[in-house]
């Protein structure tokens, strides 16, 4: 538990520094936005870059890692649908802020507790399910607000469009074609892009305290209540039942944890504005499984594991 606590008291640092600068409008909002397009254009797809250009893919359990990963976040998507369609009718902006509560994860607090506790195997595989997760979600996420919301139809096409363009998937694209092709990267490349990427990992949980927002919570208390029971319950107990079965290698199964055990996406929010959700109550399930993932995670990662047969 103490290797926990220490690895999680400077994440939870940084993000209450975040939103402690933001609050005291020290800095203008041109500096966040700012900071939110640096972290996410050049950061974090530099960090990709690094971790999987010149790593030994091969000798990772991919396939059955992923398919845990992808099982559990599709039978949490089936469960939120089967709620809405057949015992809890949301209007259609509120069920997107409720899936996208229960479906997505945040990226910087799962990477950044990887690097923590598991080091350079563990960052490996958090760049594979970082990869991985984000098609599938996007995928996801899209098609809910386009069948929901927008138009009732399924644009391929967008959806498409959405994935080719993510600066993430382009740098797990060039990691990934630069590792299976044998060119790698030189030495002091692959150190200035791992610089690069570590600076996500502060900025990154900055804008996480920045985003916090404790408007609407009272009036989204369903939504954050549902939410709460898949992300926190459902997914973490989902992902030692699937580990056990697949007999997850143990490095594997403790990254798979800390992504189906952390918060819900900041992302979620903007996704929620741009395409018609419910953005305050959005903003609201965030800023709650934010504060309570400071209660939940210790608890998860210290005794989940334990449950673990690998």
């Amino acid at each position: 538990m103490l290797e926990i606590a220490n690895a999680l008291v400077p994440i939870i640092f940084t993000i209450i520094l975040g939103f402690v600068i933001k609050r005291s409008a020290k800095l203008p909002i041109e500096f966040w936005q700012g900071a939110e397009s640096l972290t996410y254009y050049v950061l974090t797809p530099a960090l990709l870059v690094s971790i999987l250009s010149n790593r030994k893919l091969a000798d990772l359990e991919w396939q059955s890692f992923l398919a845990v990963l992808f099982a559990v976040v599709l039978m949490c998507a089936l469960i939120i649908a089967i709620w809405q369609y057949g015992f809890r009718k949301l209007a259609a902006p509120a069920f997107t802020s409720l899936f996208q509560g229960g479906v997505r994860y945040n990226t910087f607090i799962s990477l950044a507790i990887v690097a923590a506790l598991y080091g350079s195997e563990g960052l490996s595989y958090s760049a594979l399910a970082a990869t991985g997760m984000i098609l599938l979600i996007n995928i996801l996420c899209v098609a809910t607000f386009s069948l929901t919301i927008t138009s009732n139809t399924f644009n391929v096409l967008a959806v498409l469009k959405q994935l080719v363009i993510n600066p993430w998937i382009q740098g797990a694209a060039i990691g990934i074609f630069l590792n299976i092709s044998g060119i790698g990267l030189h030495s002091s490349l692959n150190a200035s892009l791992d610089l690069f990427g570590r600076a996500a990992f502060p900025i990154g949980l900055m804008l996480v305290g920045a985003g916090l927002s404790f408007k609407g919570i009272q009036n989204a208390w369903e939504l954050i209540f549902t939410s709460l029971i898949v992300q926190f319950l459902i997914k973490p107990i989902s992902a030692v039942l699937l580990i056990n079965l697949f007999e997850i290698e143990r490095v594997a199964a403790l990254v798979i944890l800390v992504f189906l055990s952390v918060p819900t996406a900041p992302a979620s929010y903007i996704l929620a504005r741009k395409l018609g959700g419910d953005a305050p109550a959005m903003a609201a399930i965030i800023t709650v499984q934010t504060l309570l993932a400071f209660i939940t995670l210790p608890i998860t990662l210290y005794w989940a594991p334990s449950f673990i047969n690998s």
